[in-house]
């Protein structure tokens, strides 16, 4: 592809008089990658004779003065076919550079007061741990009562715990000051954020240590620019930036000297509990080969069309068995032999969803399997007509009724694959053993709630204000991280302007090096979002480890896909970034991002992460439906949407896990308003929710 194209797939225009004059020294003289860093330091998106001018002039190939006519007058720079050819070194006064100058092209992004807990106890009862005798008011607590009545309950209030000076629990050894125990910072400089980072931070063309020092360079090379390559959405390179020269500091930290440990004489239970965990359903394990194709025309088109055909095939199948687990759901028939069936005989039939609409007496369906495909009614007076509302294109329900001779389907009945409202009960733990739920860190951007996750290492290894944080701190031994854990860089436009780090592989580092300080005997599971190094349609299988290597590298970590299954002492815990929340939220009335369990419960009654193909939600030509919920878990986690609330349904806890970034501009225009740096704590044996850490009051911009 040419100039033009190169930079219009990138989102950037160039104005003619810009073209004639760059297209000459297009690839041979300067790069993509470098043409948009330099157009993007100046906060343009349209590549102009000025932003051309200035270019040339900087990269050398331009002496400062020289008049522009010189250059666009289009007829001297064209052949006799009319076809631009650009300056030779014999006639341009332009600066031309040798072939050992020449950048091989690399497109990539450029860089450019009080914690409070709330406790769920079977009691009811919530406990202040501030000044004695001190009592709030919460919600009611989070019970069992959906295993017996299908109805939704949950809440989003929480409990004052006292204040980070406040007395600390009897037994510790000093009161919790909020500082980074391993630093010596001055009163007056502020702790966060961290001042300073070793050049040899980082991953680049060497590989480093854990240590962070390069290696596989020559000595000879220290000097020179190393490039990175980052890929945007899709897998699309956009450009590179160039990494400083060893010996000079970046503008902004990753926390390379952050080093916290656990309080001398702190107790953890947790760590002497044996570990019981497996990861039971994880995208990896699959072999996905999606078509090459170049593009959708011809055959290629084809291609993709019989590989998506494969994968609602497959979701069919599954979901088939799920209805038929339903002892209501009797007497199956291929929609292509209803035609030998008597109109007055009641039978069922299951399939896709292409379409549905309202009409004047009730509410019409199309529905299609693989024998072939009828429209199916139902009167609005019927009691499941309701149901038409929670149905979600290309899901997969089933419809009892009766067949008619004019290929229309009269439906009585509706049945959502849904969960079944009472299940086995599963043994109880010897002892009490919790895990964190977290998504949503967004680190690198500038939005991040840095101080907050400080404090809440500090919390993990021991510095807590009372008894009742101390239980729940001792007893943690699970750590879940269910996407978007960087902000990523190119993911929407302007975020530039946004990013506190912008470099993808110093995000990682930056992750890593925060992580690094959870105590060892917790064991983290991390996957990916849409803001991260990964496959961006659905399900991602996890992170590209060429950017993410630093989080690799992490001694207690367990790097999962999106969706995962973890079994943690005999629980399934369903754990999913939750994108599959928006196209709940644009399809189905009365759904919000403000209420993501809401869409959540929608997503579990259809039994699929992502219903409906070709909405917001990018889901890939994979052989086999991976996002099918076959199996019912005890806990189902998602993320995504910045706001954390949970509810209970037909005993499946589902948990928004929130976030830990505060407010973006973007937030703001469409109205999201996160709740940053709540963590939810969870009884591994109940697989609800046992309380609620507040770390917000550190979140600036809440």
């Amino acid at each position: 592809m040419g100039l033009i194209e190169d930079l219009m797939s990138n989102k950037y225009l160039i104005t003619p008089s810009a073209y004639y004059l760059l297209e000459g020294y297009y690839r041979r003289d300067f790069t993509l990658a470098e043409l948009v860093k330099f157009a993007r330091i100046r906060g343009t998106f349209v590549v102009d004779s000025t932003i051309a001018r200035g270019f040339l002039e900087e990269k050398g190939l331009l002496p400062k003065g020289t008049p522009l006519e010189n250059f666009i007058s289009g007829a001297r720079n064209r052949d006799a076919e009319g076809e631009f050819r650009g300056p030779t070194s014999e006639e341009s006064p332009l600066k031309s550079t040798s072939s050992s100058q020449k950048h091989e092209e690399s497109p990539e992004p450029v860089d450019t007061s009080s914690r409070r807990i709330a406790l769920s106890e079977d009691s009811g009862t919530y406990i202040s741990t501030g000044t004695t005798g001190q009592l709030e008011e919460g919600p009611a607590p989070v019970g069992q009562s959906g295993a017996e009545t299908g109805e939704l309950d949950g809440g989003r209030s929480y409990i004052s715990t006292g204040t980070p000076g406040g007395e600390s629990a009897k037994g510790a050894s000093e009161p919790f000051s909020g500082q980074v125990r391993s630093q010596s910072l001055p009163e007056t400089a502020p702790p966060l954020p961290l001042e300073g980072e070793s050049p040899e931070n980082g991953y680049s063309n060497g590989t480093s240590n854990e240590n962070g020092d390069m290696s596989g360079h020559e000595s000879g090379d220290e000097e020179e620019p190393l490039s990175r390559v980052v890929y945007g959405d899709y897998g699309v390179p956009i450009t590179y930036e160039e990494e400083l020269p060893k010996g000079e500091k970046k503008a902004y930290t990753v926390y390379g000297d952050l080093s916290l440990s656990p309080r001398e004489g702190f107790h953890y239970r947790a760590a002497e509990i044996p570990n019981d965990w497996q990861v039971v359903f994880d995208v990896k394990n699959f072999k996905l080969s999606p078509p090459k194709a170049r593009n959708a025309n011809g055959k290629d088109g084809e291609i993709i069309v019989k590989a998506y055909a494969k994968l609602f095939r497959s979701r069919l199948r599954k979901m088939k068995r799920i209805l038929r687990e339903n002892p209501e759901v009797g007497g199956v028939i291929d929609i292509g032999k209803l035609s030998y069936l008597r109109t007055d005989e009641e039978v069922t039939i299951i399939g896709l969803v292409n379409s549905k609409r309202e009409t004047q007496k009730g509410y019409m369906f199309e529905l299609e399997d693989g024998t072939g495909g009828i429209k199916v009614f139902i009167n609005r007076r019927n009691e499941d007509a309701k149901k038409f509302f929670q149905i979600m294109p290309d899901s997969v329900v089933a419809f009892k009724g009766r067949p008619s001779g004019r290929n229309i389907f009269f439906a009585n009945r509706i049945y959502l694959p849904g969960v079944p409202k009472f299940r086995k009960s599963k043994p109880p733990l010897e002892e009490k053993v919790y895990a964190v739920l977290l998504s949503d860190l967004h680190v690198g951007s500038n939005k991040f709630c840095e101080k907050a996750f400080m404090r809440f290492l500090e919390w993990l290894n021991g510095e807590v204000n009372n008894r009742t944080e101390e239980e729940l701190v001792s007893r943690v031994k699970y750590l879940v991280l269910a996407g978007d854990v960087v902000d990523g860089v190119g993911i929407y436009p302007g975020q530039y302007d946004e990013l506190a780090i912008p470099d993808i592989f110093d995000q990682y580092e930056a992750l890593a090096n925060l992580l690094k300080n959870v105590p060892e005997h917790i064991h983290m599971f991390i996957g990916p979002g849409n803001h991260d190094a990964a496959r961006t349609a659905l399900p991602q299988p996890g992170f590209y480890e060429e950017y993410a290597r630093p989080i690799f590298k992490l001694k207690n970590t367990t790097i999962i896909s999106n969706p995962a299954v973890l079994r943690l002492h005999g629980r399934d815990f369903l754990i999913y970034h939750g994108r599959g929340i928006e196209d709940v939220v644009n399809i189905i009335p009365k759904r919000s991002h403000h209420r993501p369990a809401e869409a959540t419960v929608n997503l579990l009654k259809l039994r699929h992460l992502a219903p409906t193909f070709g909405e917001k939600v990018p889901i890939a030509p994979d052989p086999e439906d991976l996002l099918v919920i076959e199996n019912v878990p005890d806990l189902f986690q998602t993320g995504h949407v910045h706001v954390m609330e949970y509810q209970t349904y037909n005993g499946v806890f589902v948990i928004n896990a929130g976030t830990w970034q505060a407010q973006t501009e973007f937030q703001k225009m469409v109205n999201i308003v996160p709740t940053p740096a709540m963590v939810p704590i969870i009884d591994v044996e109940t697989a609800k929710l046992r309380a609620v850490v507040h770390f917000d009051q550190f979140c600036e911009g809440v």
